[in-house]
Order: C-alpha cells, then sequence, then structure tokens
C-alpha cells in the first residue's frame, strides 16, 4: 500500500508541505514531529541556524532551505495525518488477510493478524468489514 492512495485524507497543511518537499520528506516530518509546533527561523541568529539544522536533519538540507523560505519565521504546525496514517493500516491490514487466506482458514488469518499487530480478534474483524474510504474530487459533494 501506498500513502498516494489516501492522499486525499491528509489535511491541508500536510497537503500544503507534500507540494513543496514531497511525499516521502513530508510523512518523514510527521513521524518525527507530527502534532508539534515548529518554529522555522530566518537563520539570522545562532538560535536561527541551531533552528535551521535540526529541520535539515529530518527532511534534508533541500527540503529546509524550501521550508525556510516559505515559512520563515512563523510557526509550522506538523499534524499528525491520523486519518489517512490509519486508513493506510487498515487497507495493509484487509491486504495481509488476503493473502494469508489463500492458503489458511479466516480464522487462522485473523487470529494471526490480531498477533502480529497487537489487537484484539474483534478488531480486525471490525477493520476487515470496513471499505476503503472513497477518493473524492476537490470541490465535488456526495450524492447521498
Amino acid at each position: 500500500m501506498k500513502l498516494d492512495d489516501v492522499q486525499h485524507l491528509l489535511p491541508e497543511s500536510a497537503r500544503l508541505l507534500v507540494r513543496l518537499i514531497g511525499l516521502a520528506k513530508t510523512m518523514h516530518l510527521v513521524n518525527v514531529l507530527g502534532g508539534t509546533s515548529f518554529p522555522v527561523a530566518l537563520r539570522k541568529s545562532r538560535q536561527g541556524e541551531i533552528r535551521y539544522e535540526m529541520l535539515a536533519e529530518v527532511v534534508g538540507v533541500e527540503a529546509a532551505d524550501i521550508l525556510t523560505h516559505h515559512f520563515g519565521g512563523d510557526m509550522l504546525y506538523v499534524p499528525l495525518c491520523k486519518a489517512a496514517l490509519r486508513e493506510l493500516f487498515y487497507r495493509e491490514v484487509r491486504a495481509e488477510f488476503d493473502a494469508l487466506t489463500r492458503d489458511y482458514s479466516a480464522l487462522y488469518a485473523v487470529s494471526s493478524l490480531a498477533s502480529k499487530h497487537r489487537m484484539s480478534d474483534r478488531q480486525i474483524w471490525r477493520v476487515l468489514k470496513k471499505l476503503d474510504a472513497p477518493s473524492s474530487a476537490p470541490g465535488q459533494t456526495s450524492l447521498f
């Protein structure tokens, strides 16, 4: 499963980061700093250089330069992206279930997945009953 498939579930602030530095670097930033506000320095002082180096260590120099140019002097909130990551995880569990049930029973597959992901078998069954979150085009509303 790829995060590209659930990109529509990312918050707008994460989508802006993706446009600026790409999906892979954005997700690494989310994994390291998700849920926090990071002051993006202008690099005019020793403290600003330290902040820049911290950012560059996470996303690389090129991406840090882009973020500094765009957000310099402002507070950058790095979202957790829970909805997208949860949907991605659910899709992976369903794919693993499909692969396991080619050779084993559904009960064995659920038990194995519950153990592997440290979840209850009831939670696994709930995940398996869910459909993939639909992707919606911008500006398109639901019919129902």
